[in-house]
């Protein structure tokens, strides 16, 4: 199989000839330090693509990808012409939505919530980016044609990195927000609507440009932490669940044939069937290590509705010998991939705590391991 077919297979819930890779979708990247030794190692000096200049998974070189030996390929929704994140003399970065972050060990780390004292009025007259400012999609149709018509390679795209929930919070705080959608739902409602609209303007512009060319749309949004969701089942469907839905609906209206990646980290069990309602098709990471996340579990109960992507834990496997993460994907391809639903990559971005015989071989190892009988 091409590794195109191979992804589609895996994409209509049927068995391919081996588990799928993917390195360089959303948390499946590297973070800027590791990307430099990773790309030092395979001799690779071809230039890189800058696709998010605010955070701490900024670059993609698809020489380098073809080194890695994944199945995917991707295509960026790009900052506007002109923009340059302002830096200043501690290195902060202030991004396009006025959220300051910083560089931490390798890792964007959130500064200031620009948000944090405001009242209702001033959501709307907040200096908002414009999703159709110009430049966001140069040149993405004429990669996007190019991966398509010459290439053989899976096809990912993504708008945004945080979803509108995470924005929110970004922008006003996680405590206030999480306070203001328990007491104050009017700030709350019309600042996720916000976000939401710029959101849905950015992929109205990514699938204008090439929602034909394809198969995977990604989506993200946090809603767990280690121990369960951030917030509970029942808040989580009223105020997260309709407006996710409206979002893929919009995606699936723009491009019928894709199917919609979610990332959302942490244990997110409990809150799977609000998720599966929205219109998701992948889910990742599959964070193993935090609770209720069974991977077993998961698909004996939602392999029939889900395609899992991840499942290859930084926190336990990544950062420990070849051998220990072997056994990791050999237990991913037994669960997860029982039946056939799988696409393997990491929980998290590469980074520089992982040995680099671990991410070099990863895709070597997920091949060696990953086929199907």
């Amino acid at each position: 199989m091409t590794p195109r077919e191979r992804v589609q297979c895996i994409l209509e819930h049927r068995r391919p000839d081996r588990v799928a890779i993917d390195i360089g979708s959303t948390a499946s990247g590297m973070t800027n330090p590791t990307f430099r030794r990773v790309k030092e190692y395979f001799q690779v000096e071809s230039e890189d693509l800058v696709i998010r200049p605010d955070e701490s998974s900024a670059l993609y070189n698809d020489e380098l990808m073809e080194k890695m030996g994944g199945d995917f390929r991707h295509v960026f929704l790009l900052p506007p012409d002109g923009y340059e994140p302002v830096y200043d003399e501690e290195g902060v970065i202030t991004n396009e939505f006025g959220i300051k972050k910083k560089l931490v060990n390798g890792l964007s780390q959130g500064h200031s919530s620009p948000l944090e004292d405001a009242e209702i009025v001033d959501i709307d007259t907040y200096p908002w980016p414009d999703p159709y400012a110009p430049g966001r999609a140069r040149g993405m149709r004429e990669r996007a044609e190019y991966l398509y018509y010459h290439t053989d390679y899976a096809i990912a795209s993504r708008a945004v990195s945080h979803g509108f929930f995470e924005l929110a919070w970004e922008l006003r705080g996680m405590e206030n927000m999480l306070v203001d959608m328990l007491v104050d739902k009017e700030f709350a409602n019309r600042l996720l609507d916000k976000t939401l609209e710029i959101q849905m303007g950015l992929y109205d512009v990514l699938l204008t440009a090439c929602g034909e060319y394809i198969q995977i749309v990604e989506t993200g949004d946090d809603y767990g932490t280690q121990r369960g969701p951030i917030i509970s089942p029942e808040l989580f469907n009223e105020m997260i669940v309709p407006r996710r839905k409206k979002l893929n609906d919009f995606i699936k209206s723009k491009a019928p044939r894709v199917k919609i990646f979610h990332h959302t980290c942490g244990s997110v069990y409990k809150i799977l069937d609000g998720i599966i309602a929205t219109g998701v098709d992948i889910l990742n990471p599959i964070q193993p290590s935090a609770d209720d996340m069974d991977t077993f579990r998961l698909q004996k109960e939602f392999g029939n509705k889900l395609i899992f992507h991840g499942g290859i834990d930084e926190q336990t496997a990544l950062i420990g010998s070849l051998e220990t993460l072997k056994q990791e994907m050999e237990v991913r391809v037994q669960s997860l991939g029982k039946e056939g639903g799988y696409i393997m990559a990491p929980t998290s971005n590469f980074m520089d705590d992982m040995p680099l015989e671990n991410i070099v071989n990863f895709a070597r190892l997920a091949k060696e391991i990953g086929v199907y009988v």
